[in-house]
């Protein structure tokens, strides 16, 4: 949050607390978390205490598994697992707090996942690709249960990461500013995005409004990942097998949810819909062209586009501002 927009959120807290709408303790409190001064350093301080914690705890257990020798792989599951107790212990406290100097908590959960695998390792383990969705379909367990517990939303996302990586989802860093995204199979995931699209929009309008706000903004992490994942399903899908048919699917997709954001007023489904859109466009275009254009013929071609519907989208907006302001 910019120290602006944190500095009138406090100077307001005052003003209500100076008018009696909010008792002192309250006041404080909710300053306390918008604070822009010396607090600030003091808490950049606690995080690098932190860091140094961990940090000296990772060489303790590196010296006592060099001291251990070939006996060290069968201890360090047990290690790791004692390190994911007393870290998701210590990261609850600090991303329950009242003030919310700590907000995300985690390194406990994904500790969990290494040392199932480096259990499985050190007893024998040699074919991964069967049991590594097991164990991230635990790890997302625990974390949902934490996220529940205790109204996080980090540990809820790291579940719904994990739940999707193990339906067989990869992403990383390839190097050199290039990432890579791959599914196994499109249609099992894309029924896993349309489920958590209905579990969020069901938990949104159904849920959270009669749970005061424990759960607040749960569905939307749910909506995010459930959109995000259906279309880049759909994407896939019109790129391999490819196809007309596809095609057309994905473009459908994109246009529901131009007019589902509309009639609901949502944003996000009209974000996903406009950003897909114009990769299916951009897709389309670049099928049809690259290699029946120059490269410089193709780039200015797309950028006259571009600049074209840009310009219609912007004198449709003013037109309607124009007409509001009527």
């Amino acid at each position: 949050m910019r120290a602006a927009t944190k500095e009138k959120i406090s100077q307001q807290v005052l003003d209500w607390r100076h008018e009696g709408l909010i008792d002192p303790e309250l006041a404080d409190l909710l300053v306390s978390r918008f604070e822009t001064g010396p607090r600030l350093l003091s808490t950049a301080l606690r995080w690098l205490g932190v860091f140094a914690l961990l940090l000296f705890g990772s060489s303790i257990l590196g010296l006592i598994a060099t001291v251990l020798g070939t006996a060290s792989l069968k201890l360090a599951p047990l290690l790791l697992a004692a390190i994911a107790i007393v870290a998701w212990r210590f990261g609850v406290r600090m991303a329950t707090d009242p003030e919310q100097k700590y907000p995300t908590t985690g390194a406990g959960l994904i500790c969990v996942f290494g040392a199932f695998s480096i259990a499985f390792i050190a007893y024998g383990g040699a074919n991964f690709e069967p049991v590594y969705p097991a164990f991230m379909l635990i790890t997302a367990a625990a974390a949902v249960a934490t996220a529940y517990r205790y109204g996080l939303r980090w540990p809820l996302t790291l579940g719904l990461l994990l739940v999707f990586h193990a339906l067989g989802n990869w992403h990383g860093y390839a190097g050199h500013g290039t990432y890579w995204l791959g599914i196994r199979d499109e249609r099992v995931t894309a029924a896993a995005s349309l489920l958590a699209l209905g579990l969020g929009l069901w938990h949104e309008y159904r849920w959270e409004g009669e749970t005061e706000g424990r759960w607040l903004g749960f569905g939307h992490l749910y909506v995010i990942f459930g959109l995000l994942y259906l279309n880049v399903c759909a994407w896939f899908l019109s790129l391999f097998p490819g196809g007309l048919s596809w095609v057309l699917v994905f473009t459908a997709l994109g246009i529901a949810q131009l007019v589902a954001g509309a009639r609901l007023r949502d944003p996000r489904f009209v974000g996903f819909g406009i950003v897909f859109l114009s990769i299916d466009l951009y897709t389309r275009f670049f099928e049809r062209f690259w290699n029946s254009l120059s490269k410089a013929e193709f780039f200015l071609l797309a950028g006259l586009i571009a600049v074209v519907a840009g310009a219609l989208m912007e004198v449709k907006s003013r037109g309607e501002r124009l007409d509001g302001d009527a």
